[in-house]
Parts: structure tokens; C-alpha cells; sequence
């Protein structure tokens, strides 16, 4: 982490940040997070950008799932 990084992130920043990072998490409490996004907070940034892209994939693949099967019943 660069002075810089953390410099530039308000209190509050870091702690919107961390509660994004250990929403859903097995592995951050807000705490653990929080002391994560000190440390590294350009790391923290990608690991929740990294989850929601996660998400997005898996959004698709569900209604990429459920064509399928629609056109699936269609050809039968």
C-alpha cells in the first residue's frame, strides 16, 4: 500500500468499503475488512469488484441456463 492510497480515502470511505468487503464473506467480519482496507485499500477495491463480476457471471449463466431448457421443451 502507498501513503497515497490510504491518504486519499475519507474514514468513511474506507468503511463503506469495508462493509462492501465483508458483505457475503466467509473470511471478513466488518473488523477484519475494515483493517484489510488500511492495509491495502486498491487490493480491497478489486476483491469487491472481483465479487460483483462473480455475481454478473453468475446471473447470466443462470438465464443462459434457462433458455436452454425453455428451448429445450420447445424442440421436444
Amino acid at each position: 500500500m502507498t501513503n497515497g492510497s490510504f491518504a486519499s480515502m475519507t474514514e468513511r470511505e474506507q468503511r463503506d468499503l469495508a462493509r462492501h468487503l465483508a458483505e457475503g464473506s466467509e473470511i471478513f467480519d466488518f473488523e477484519k475488512a475494515l483493517e484489510f482496507v488500511r492495509f491495502d485499500p486498491v487490493e480491497a477495491k478489486q476483491m469487491v469488484r472481483d465479487r460483483e463480476r462473480g455475481k454478473q457471471l453468475l446471473e447470466e449463466l443462470a438465464r443462459a441456463n434457462r433458455r436452454l431448457h425453455l428451448s429445450a421443451r420447445e424442440f421436444r
